[in-house]
């Protein structure tokens, strides 16, 4: 499995986790403070860390 596969497959287990990823990568996308390197944006890293929150809880949940 290759490791586009594998990260593919890990956010399709948890649906809060690719709405998280997916809310993000919106943001971002059309966020020009998120696109321009060293520029800060609150609305995306907040978006990130609750994606990163998201994805630590499903990793939790699948070991347990």
């Amino acid at each position: 499995m290759t490791a586009a596969e594998q990260t593919a497959e890990e956010t399709t287990k948890d649906p809060f986790t690719d709405e998280a990823w997916r809310a993000a990568i919106e943001h971002a996308a059309g966020c020009l403070a998120c696109r321009t390197p060293g520029a800060g944006c609150e609305t995306g890293e907040q978006l990130l860390h609750a994606y990163e929150e998201a994805a630590r809880q499903a990793r939790a949940e699948e070991l347990a």
